[in-house]
């Protein structure tokens, strides 16, 4: 009777605590169904729904539609002039007038304009980088946010009949205060901890839905938190084939095609025109004789060059475009130093990373489990009681945790390596 009273009251204890993680794993399993996915589909997914690439993509066949542009020429001027003063002069024609730029004028504007929508696709690229870089990241995150929430609950479950352990000694009499204020504040702590590890996992969730652009819920396809393979490190390691590198490339490019463009404002531009004289034989309000033109009409031409004379403005803005070179070079500079310098530290952060997955998947993990194991024997041999049980599994489940964390971190870092070489 005493032993199933005991249980009962264990009950009483544990039941909210089970009852709430039964709740949690049915609502995610809920959620889950038909929204289990592997990394590769939340990429292709966010691939396809993301805004910015949606924009970046739009932004491609602006440039291609403006690549319609070079040969801009200037409108056509078609007059009919008629001087009943001057009778049958030249005056009375009809003419067709064309400008034209200098030709080479035209070969630059199109090498400017290809040159932007290159800039276009390279900033396209930059944002497939960032996107395949962030959704990677959440994913794993994800991973590692579910895999505390796991370890979490077990802690839950031994800190309950901890808890309720103290509880029943201290009515008998076996235990004084202080040893069932330290059970309930270990229970509480990590019931709060429980509860943070679920705000996160529900954050995480909700940012990688916004990467994805998605309203379901994503669960991820692996069942624990993988170790990913280490990455490839390129020897000689050059931002400038990088995505980041290429677009800042083409904004070199861009600034120098443009200013093979504003060079053209010294050349000089050309107008040809064709005239028609005729006469309008019902218009004739002063009785001109034009007997003289019997013959027929007469056809003339103009051929004109336009010269620039005044090259203040002109002079003006190609130093202003010779700047823009200069400027885009020096960003270009510090960008390929900054991506050198970011890239040095992601190597760090790997190597330090690397070492203490090595320590925790090796001896870190072993220790966890000798822990748990030696523990569990001496408390059935009666060597130990049960408060150094529990608080020997405690020291188990913080190296487990720390485990989780050290595996995130190290994941984490090979990400970043990867964007900085351009996820290929």
């Amino acid at each position: 009777m005493k032993g199933i009273k005991m249980r009962k009251n264990m009950n009483k204890t544990i039941t909210p605590t089970v009852v709430m993680l039964m709740l949690l794993s049915f609502s995610m399993a809920v959620s889950a169904q038909n929204t289990t996915r592997s990394l590769q589909q939340c990429i292709d997914s966010a691939m396809v729904n993301n805004l910015t690439m949606k924009s970046g993509r739009i932004s491609i066949q602006k440039a291609k539609d403006l690549q319609g542009t070079a040969f801009n020429i200037d409108r056509t001027t078609f007059s009919l002039s008629q001087d009943p003063t001057s009778g049958g002069s030249p005056d009375n024609s009809l003419s067709l007038s064309q400008s034209f730029d200098f030709p080479t004028l035209y070969g630059s504007r199109r090498g400017l304009l290809k040159a932007e929508t290159n800039l276009e696709k390279s900033h396209l690229e930059v944002t497939r980088n960032e996107l395949v870089k962030e959704v990677t990241s959440l994913y794993y995150q994800l991973l590692y946010a579910r895999e505390n929430i796991k370890i979490l609950q077990e802690q839950d479950s031994i800190y309950g009949k901890f808890l309720f352990l103290a509880n029943a000694k201290l009515k008998s009499g076996d235990t004084g205060r202080l040893e069932q204020m330290n059970a309930e504040r270990l229970y509480n702590e990590n019931k709060i901890d429980l509860q943070k590890a679920g705000k996160t996992y529900e954050n995480i969730q909700l940012r990688l839905q916004q990467w994805v652009n998605t309203s379901e819920f994503i669960e991820p396809a692996e069942d624990t938190l993988p170790v990913l393979e280490s990455p490839l490190m390129a020897d000689g390691f050059n931002p400038g084939q990088t995505p980041l590198g290429e677009m800042y490339s083409n904004k070199q490019i861009v600034s120098e095609k443009n200013l093979s463009v504003v060079k053209q404002g010294y050349l000089p531009s050309f107008n040809i025109a064709l005239r028609n004289q005729f006469l309008i034989k019902g218009f004739n309000p002063y009785d001109v004789d034009r007997a003289r033109f019997d013959k027929g009409n007469f056809m003339g031409f103009e051929v004109g060059v336009s010269v620039p004379l005044f090259f203040g403005e002109q002079r003006a803005k190609t130093k202003a475009a010779k700047r823009e070179v200069e400027l885009m070079r020096t960003q270009q500079e510090e960008a390929m130093l900054g991506i050198r310098k970011e890239y040095q530290t992601g190597l760090n952060e790997f190597a330090k990373a690397q070492k203490s997955l090595d320590y925790y998947s090796g001896k870190g993990i072993r220790q966890a489990d000798e822990i748990s194991r030696i523990s569990q024997l001496s408390y059935e041999k009666g060597e130990i009681n049960y408060v150094e049980y529990i608080q020997n599994l405690k020291s188990a489940m913080d190296i487990h945790l720390q485990y989780a964390t050290v595996i995130n971190e190290y994941n984490q870092s090979i990400i970043m390596l990867n964007y900085l070489q351009g996820n290929k």
